[in-house]
């Protein structure tokens, strides 16, 4: 088994993948495909609402969370036409939901690393670019609920058949 080292993230080594089933729970399915040219390390977390419930028997107030939910992901790629960007694009258009895996790197050599999986809709997909600027697609990943699944990636680690 090799040494893992205790490394922190950079903001380059990051994989976003896509599949079109919503109903997959396997976080190391065959069906996704990777969506090449990330051009933007895309932040996830979780975000709560909070009240502020007055207390006038003391002198602070109290605060208290509700229900959890995971903020808007914005995925930014380098576009390649004929790519799957343009699928993507697609199903902003049509307003369905796809399901997307983003891996967090530990390093450039990509074989550990943080997995979260979600199902969710794009509800914007938009061009930019200039003769001085990429061609690039933004696009915004609205979670449909919160994570399906999240994992450590280890592809050092022996597999069954070796």
């Amino acid at each position: 088994m090799a040494d893992k080292a205790y490394d922190i993230f950079a903001g380059s080594y990051v994989s976003v993948f896509f599949n079109s089933d919503v109903l997959n729970k396997d976080i190391d399915s065959e069906k996704f495909v990777e969506v090449p040219e990330v051009g933007a390390f895309p932040t996830t977390g979780i975000e709560r609402e909070v009240i502020v419930a007055p207390n006038f028997t003391h002198k602070y107030s109290r605060k208290l969370v509700g229900r959890g939910s995971v903020p808007d992901i914005d995925l930014t790629v380098n576009y390649i036409p004929g790519s799957i960007h343009d699928q993507l694009y697609k199903l902003a258009e049509d307003g369905k939901r796809g399901q997307f895996k983003i891996v967090y790197w530990m390093d450039a050599s990509k074989e550990i690393g943080v997995a979260k999986m979600y199902n969710g809709f794009l509800s914007s997909a938009t061009y930019s670019g200039g003769e001085s600027e990429v061609a690039a697609q933004a696009m915004t990943l609205s979670v449909d609920g919160g994570p399906i699944a999240e994992a450590l990636v280890d592809l050092t680690a022996p597999t069954p058949e070796g």
